[in-house]
């Protein structure tokens, strides 16, 4: 099982703006049974850290590519994602393996 995070830079501002269009994209997947849950987190400057930045982060049971045959965005997702690009300024994306018991080594 993987965890992955997809980073998104905001311009000034529009942490909060960005954060509520990843959530209904998201949504919009884990309907369509592309994604597994899913959560979005931002600080707009309300919290301590770094400022313009949006997560997004979820689970899988693997690794695959967006570019795997048979899988195809929703409409409504893509319409959404040029929104979503002229508020941000940079993306990249996280893989971790998440740890189980069955991955346990003597420590």
């Amino acid at each position: 099982m993987y965890e992955l995070r997809r980073t998104y830079v905001t311009l000034p501002g529009k942490e909060r703006l960005v954060a509520s269009i990843l959530q209904r994209m998201g949504q919009i997947l884990v309907d369509a049974g592309v994604r597994d849950p899913f959560h979005v987190s931002f600080n707009g400057g309300t919290c301590p850290g770094d400022k313009q930045l949006v997560h997004m982060t979820w689970t899988a049971e693997e690794l695959e590519s967006i570019s795997r045959p048979g899988r195809e965005n929703p409409a409504e997702y893509t319409k959404m994602m040029s929104a979503r690009n002229e508020l941000t300024t940079d993306t990249w994306i996280e893989f971790s393996e998440l740890m189980n018991d069955a991955k346990l080594i003597d420590a």
